[in-house]
């Protein structure tokens, strides 16, 4: 569905699709399409239907990466979780052996410290997905999915750790309004940890004794299983230390400096989420150093914010309101004052409503001609090529 979304939209599978799977294809289509209107387009499938599915397995899968959301879900589903499962070629690339042999190693003692089954998958659908478009931003959740159906005649569950809250309504691959309609009659995906915030997770896990020897949150892929200088795993460390348990956390440095936390980036609304929790985080503790230096990055941040929205409004066209046939002429009242500036607004709309009529129909114009090279493209550079090309972009 991603693959066809990012090119021509159209799908065709040989073999029958689950009917309730297609059913909610309108409603995956219409979340991607709101977020992603210029990047992505309508699709159709062609494929037979499987009016029935197989009963579901009784058992559940978890996602785990080592991460804050993945121990949250881990540790609060001890008893119904049976495996977990991490799949190499997501976070970490492929060619990466040397940190993909160590978050291994984590993740077999994880599984025998907390008796789980650990299920490894290595997969290189990143090289076709990112065709479709960002990796974290669109396809990642759909990814996850595959997986859970790969997995449908074991297991008749799996648990999506969330990245968000409900609260967060932002644009994101994995979402609770979206992650569910993966589902079939064979396999239920579930959302799980939505209700917390991450500093929320991880104060909850903080005194976890597995999550103090294992938990991985850095995604930089540098060679270390946490760098402790990216903005990800410095929030996490923030989380920590205020909480008093940095030092317990035997994948990370023992402490953060002030200095440390001001070089933070706050460049998104997802990465102020972030700094706003650490920031009521730290305030509720009596953190005062750690809160001012937070408080700062997130002013910083909205300040940019507003700056930017002042100078899109002040590229906006300004309407002249009507004043009159004499230089020196007034209306003759405060009616008359209001009916012409109506008068000379409503002009001015209607004038800018048909340039911006104008500019659509040209788009569309350019739209049209792009997908007929698009078309054209695709048919002489299959998929098989395309893997060739992200294989070589990506290193492998």
């Amino acid at each position: 569905m991603i693959l066809a979304m990012g090119s021509d939209g159209r799908l065709t599978i040989d073999r029958p699709v689950s009917k309730r799977l297609l059913y909610n294809k309108r409603a995956i289509q219409d979340i991607f399409l709101m977020w992603y209107p210029e990047k992505l387009r309508a699709f159709d499938v062609d494929a037979p239907v499987r009016d029935e599915d197989a009963a579901p397995q009784r058992g559940t899968f978890s996602c785990f990466t080592g991460g804050a959301d993945s121990f949250d879900t881990l540790i609060n589903n001890r008893d119904d979780i049976d495996a977990i499962c991490y799949v190499h070629g997501y976070d970490i690339a492929l060619s990466r052996t040397e940190i993909r042999d160590a978050t291994s190693s984590h993740l077999r003692e994880v599984a025998a410290e907390t008796g789980k089954e650990l299920i490894e998958i290595s997969t290189n659908i990143r090289r076709f997905q990112n065709r479709a478009g960002s990796w974290p931003l669109i396809a990642h959740g759909a990814a996850l999915a595959s997986v859970g159906h790969l997995l449908s005649a074991r297991f008749g569950r799996m648990l999506m750790p969330g990245s968000y809250t409900f609260a967060d309504t932002f644009a994101w691959g994995t979402h609770p309004i979206l992650d569910h309609r993966w589902s079939t009659d064979r396999l239920s995906v579930v959302d799980d940890g939505n209700g917390s915030d991450r500093v929320t997770k991880i104060v909850g896990l903080s005194r976890d004794p597995v999550a103090q020897r294992h938990l991985r949150v850095c995604w930089q892929n540098t060679g270390k299983y946490n760098c402790g200088e990216c903005e990800k795993c410095k929030r996490t460390m923030i989380t920590l230390a205020v909480e008093g348990v940095l030092p317990d956390f035997e994948t990370f440095e023992s402490t953060i400096s002030l200095q440390a936390i001001r070089d933070m980036k706050v460049s998104s609304d997802g990465k102020r989420s972030y700094a706003q929790a650490n920031l009521d985080h730290a305030e509720a503790k009596g953190a005062t150093e750690i809160a001012d230096v937070l408080r700062g990055l997130i002013a910083d941040y909205d300040a940019k914010v507003e700056k930017k929205a002042q100078a899109s409004a002040a590229k906006a066209p300004k309407t002249q309101a009507a004043t009159g046939k004499g230089a020196g002429a007034k209306p003759a009242s405060a009616t008359a004052q209001t009916a012409a500036s109506g008068a000379g607004g409503t002009a001015a709309l209607e004038k800018r409503l048909r340039a911006v009529e104008k500019r659509l129909s040209a788009t569309e114009s350019r739209t049209a001609a792009h997908a007929k090279t698009l078309d054209k493209i695709q048919k002489l550079w299959p998929v098989r090529s395309w893997g060739r090309f992200a294989a070589w972009r990506h290193g492998e």
